[in-house]
């Protein structure tokens, strides 16, 4: 036991008093003493009082100096119902005066294997109290949700930010032909389309996520937001000048298949690594065939985001993969269930792929279509070529990328 010395000067109760006693006990194990010095002798009859119903004991009374003391013995019972909060750690590791998030776990950076299903909104670092009511978190392993570099993909996320209303060129896109814009607004009614998808997927699971893996959480939040811009600035440019597209029923068909995978790994698969992954290389399409400054500033800034999410999905599923070898079998079957449901789509649709090379021909002479044509066939071609790589990238030997690869539906996403 202990005793400390603590000056309250001339507070009383109801005007601080108590959140300084409470600061200096609230700390201290049960037994220890303060000698509370007092200008009041009024407060320092009300002290007893208040020290019973916080669970304390006066266990002196006296004066000195022309000030009243009152030694408080802490008691047993705590404010909080849980454990001490432990000693404090080192500080956190500041580079540049920047608290980066991939340092929000110290210098181990690691999450834990496993959390309880149970807990709820607890913050990193912070110790639960009891009495809270339980949860039913379905994501509390770190293989399944986790990847080795989602802190630094969180970074870039925030760094990256774009605003849909003014950094893009939207005066720039008004003095298309008729034709040529109709063929713009069906490409970019598509993309938006597929971005619904983009967006609805992760959203899903952010609701079963443990708040434990608070850096995954951050990072669909942050994948949310930018699918949230994508469709605002695709749609807008659908708009913008009057025109109308189509949503096609066979990208309806594709897409409804991406929501019914309940699996956070295959869905990383299907969304990121091929959905996106394919989608990379058409928005790079897009933006290098644009006949105006705002459709390519679009489909650039939208390319920058997407990088990040097939980034986020091939280290999580390599990751996954090592780990687990035979998770191989779950991957490819999944892709192979949704490819089963998607059979009569033999190809992305025609009113896509017209809408594609009229961007891409210079003019509507027959040599010019053509060559045209040819740019859109080169880009499914290097699609496929690219999304190999990717799968190969994120732990899939070549046979069975190229497998997935063939399974991928031609709707792109």
């Amino acid at each position: 036991m202990r005793r400390r010395h603590c000056d309250a000067g001339d507070l009383e109760l109801g005007g601080g008093l108590e959140i300084l006693l409470n600061a200096v006990l609230d700390p201290a194990p049960a037994g220890d003493e303060i000698e509370v010095s007092l200008a009041s002798p009024r407060v320092a009859r009300e002290l007893p009082a208040w020290a019973r119903l916080s669970g304390h004991e006066v266990v002196e009374e006296g004066g000195a100096d022309g000030k009243s003391l009152v030694v408080i013995r802490r008691g047993s019972i705590r404010r909080v119902l849980a454990a001490p909060l432990p000693a404090r750690d080192e500080p956190a590791r500041l580079r540049a005066g920047a608290f980066h998030t991939g340092d929000l776990r110290g210098i181990a950076g690691e999450p834990p294997a496993e959390v309880d299903a149970t807990a709820g909104f607890v913050p990193i670092g912070a110790v639960a109290e009891a009495g809270a009511p339980a949860f039913d978190w379905t994501l509390n392993r770190a293989d399944r949700v986790w990847s080795d570099d989602v802190a630094q993909l969180v970074e870039g996320a925030s760094a990256a930010q774009w605003d849909a209303s003014r950094d893009i060129p939207w005066r720039d896109a008004r003095a298309l032909p008729a034709f040529l814009e109709q063929a713009v607004c069906q490409v970019v009614t598509f993309i938006a389309q597929n971005e619904y998808a983009a967006y609805y997927v992760p959203a899903r699971f952010m609701a079963r996520l443990n708040p434990e893996y608070a850096e995954v959480l951050l990072w669909l939040a942050g994948h949310v937001h930018d699918e949230a811009r994508h469709i605002e600035v695709f749609t807008k440019r659908a708009v913008l000048n009057g025109a109308h597209g189509y949503a096609l029923a066979s990208t309806q068909r594709s897409l409804h298949t991406l929501l019914e995978e309940s699996d956070f790994t295959c869905s990383a698969l299907l969304l990121n690594v091929l959905g996106e992954g394919s989608f990379i290389d058409l928005l790079q399409f897009v933006e290098r065939y644009a006949p105006d400054p705002a459709t390519a500033a679009a489909a650039r800034l939208a390319h920058r985001d997407e990088l990040r999410h097939v980034r986020f999905g091939i280290t999580h599923v390599r990751r996954a993969l090592a780990r687990d070898p035979s998770l191989v079998t779950r991957l490819v079957a999944a892709a192979e269930n949704r490819a089963s449901k998607l059979v009569d789509l033999t190809g992305i649709s025609p009113v896509v792929s017209e809408a594609l090379t009229i961007m891409a021909t210079a003019s509507m002479q027959p040599a010019d279509i053509s060559e045209a044509a040819a740019s859109v066939r080169s880009l499914m071609r290097s699609g496929a070529v690219n999304r190999v790589s990717r799968l190969q990238e994120a732990g899939f030997d070549e046979p069975t990328a190229r497998h997935l690869s063939d399974l991928h539906t031609p709707n792109l996403m």
